[in-house]
């Protein structure tokens, strides 16, 4: 009955941040299309006021020096100069640059407010903050995978196809990740403090 109860615990917790990301995914979804012009205009907005300094100056650099680490994996010749990525060599050397709004501000955004429902109930303090250290990890991984993908695209097969990737797939992957992570931290993670979930030893 103890091992039941846990079992049926688990399933309730798990489902209400998956329930929240698949609502997200749907509205994000139905919004897609307008999704990289809202993007723009909030991205021309923020480096009018001056709030794009700080991940400019400090996150940008660091990501495209990983993401010329990530792309020297694959023998893609690449260069970095702070938030500018160079690919490829010659005069089919393609530049990107990595704006603030594309350092990954919005999955952090995700992280956060699935995070706010995810974590709620009883669990120990040392096992929601394993799930927050992983998730932050993770997301910066995802990030970096993201700009790298986006490289590989550009490199291959040229801008347009780049810029579908990045506007859409950024999105896809974001909410794919967050289901893949939330799965993950019920059913190895978050351990509950309870008694009434502790399993039985009959």
């Amino acid at each position: 009955m103890t091992t039941a109860f846990r079992a049926d615990s688990n399933l309730t917790g798990a489902a209400r941040p998956i329930g929240t990301l698949l609502a997200t995914a749907s509205i994000a979804l139905l919004i897609l299309p307008f999704f990289s012009t809202f993007g723009e205009l909030l991205t021309n907005l923020a480096m009018a006021a001056g709030f794009d300094t700080w991940l400019g100056q400090w996150i940008a650099p660091v990501e495209g020096r990983l993401v010329h680490g990530a792309l020297a994996l694959f023998g893609i010749p690449s260069g970095y100069d702070r938030s500018l990525l160079y690919i490829g060599s010659g005069p089919g050397s393609l530049a990107l640059y990595i704006s603030w709004n594309c350092v990954g501000w919005q999955t952090v955004l995700f992280l956060a407010l699935s995070m706010a429902t995810g974590l709620q109930g009883q669990y120990t303090l040392r096992s929601r903050l394993e799930v927050a250290a992983l998730g932050v990890v993770g997301i910066a991984m995802l990030n970096i995978l993201r700009i790298t993908v986006v490289a590989l695209v550009a490199y291959f097969f040229g801008q347009l196809p780049a810029v579908v990737v990045h506007d859409y797939g950024s999105v896809i992957a974001t909410v794919a990740f967050l289901m893949g992570f939330w799965a993950f931290a019920y059913n190895v993670v978050l351990g509950s403090t309870s008694p009434g979930e502790a399993v039985s030893p009959a």
